[in-house]
């Protein structure tokens, strides 16, 4: 698999590629960015191409993997011994990459122990076949305090053809010394016509691929993760608050009600009526194409109903409700303040 079958991140793509082909790669990277964007799959790609053997077209050195030798195979089922991926302990522990220490129960984090495994025992190791050895931390923001602090020495003073791959949907969350010792590469949320685009060419239909890319929040994984039950029931869910009557308050409590019961599915609510709502003020502009084409009667009737500066204040009614939705508000609750909002303003 070459790079080209990442999705819109060129920008990212083309300084890694550089990199290789000036045999120049850094010794620590932190690729970071949102879920599902294809971050990881760079990490793979980078060690695939640094230790591809298929000769540069041109000579020189590859900035590619080919995708099909011996060295590309292994790496992309996880089995090349100098390519070596760390997770949370609980996922290597239920692949029995790990066994914790003293019998413990497994840690959601990247724990101190894992970080010294790496760095004290299989770094000090020679290279066994490769040209150039990785070390994959993913998500490396699931390392605690202890595991990061573990890691300094690691980037401060990298082994000889040695690189570490930091992937992280919040980069920040590192510790500065870490984050300061690793050249960063910024992976972009994915377009939610590229997202679609990828659905479709999956075999999704048109309308359920459009409407999966915008709850998506430009994270492939995420659509890909979206079945057609739960993108019905999304879609009826816009459908029934576009529809609610502004005079009837016992249809607002039992419409929040009805659609507060799971915060995931509140909050995908959210994301959907901000897209909607979006597509509302486009029709108002007089654009024919939406992200939501198969909510278009709806988005007509609201776009000759509401005045643009109306749509514009559902819409950050709508922002505020799955702000508060992150920060544990009750569900429905927030969605009661959020149609109250709408129908009476906030007062």
């Amino acid at each position: 698999m070459p790079f080209s079958e990442l999705i819109a991140q060129d920008r990212a793509v083309s300084s890694l590629r550089s990199a290789l082909r000036r045999g120049a790669l850094h010794h620590a990277y932190l690729f970071g960015g949102p879920e599902g964007v294809g971050k990881a799959t760079a990490a793979r790609l980078l060690a695939q191409a640094a230790n591809c053997e298929v000769p540069a077209p041109a000579g020189g050195l590859r900035d590619d993997a080919c995708g099909a030798c011996a060295p590309c195979r292994k790496i992309a089922r996880g089995v090349h011994p100098d390519v070596l991926l760390l997770q949370e302990e609980r996922v290597m522990a239920k692949a029995g990459r790990w066994d914790p220490k003293g019998g413990r129960t497994p840690s959601k984090d990247i724990v101190v122990d894992q970080v010294r495994d790496v760095v004290d025992r299989r770094l000090a190791m020679k290279r066994f076949e490769g040209r150039r050895r990785f070390v994959i931390l993913d998500p490396a923001d699931a390392m605690n305090p202890q595991a990061q602090n573990a890691l300094l020495k690691t980037l401060e003073e990298p082994p000889e053809a040695t690189t570490l791959v930091l992937v992280a949907a919040s980069p920040d969350a590192l510790l500065p010394t870490i984050r300061s010792r690793c050249l960063r590469v910024p992976f972009a949320p994915l377009p939610a016509a590229a997202v679609a685009a990828r659905l479709e060419a999956g075999g999704r239909p048109a309308a359920e691929a459009r409407l999966a890319a915008a709850l998506a929040g430009g994270s492939l994984s995420r659509a890909l993760a979206l079945d057609a039950e739960t993108l019905a029931a999304e879609r009826d869910a816009v459908l029934a608050a576009a529809t609610l009557d502004p005079g009837d308050a016992a249809a607002w409590l039992a419409f929040a009600r009805d659609h507060g019961d799971d915060r995931e599915a509140a909050a995908e609510l959210c994301a959907l009526l901000a897209v909607w709502l979006r597509d509302v003020l486009a029709a108002q502009a007089g654009a024919a194409d939406v992200a939501l084409g198969d909510l278009a009667d709806a988005t007509r009737r609201a776009a000759a109903a509401l005045a643009p500066a109306e749509v514009l204040r559902r819409r950050e009614e709508v922002q505020t409700t799955a702000a508060a939705l992150r920060q544990n508000a009750s569900p429905t609750l927030a969605l009661e303040r959020m149609l109250i909002a709408w129908f009476h303003g906030r007062g």
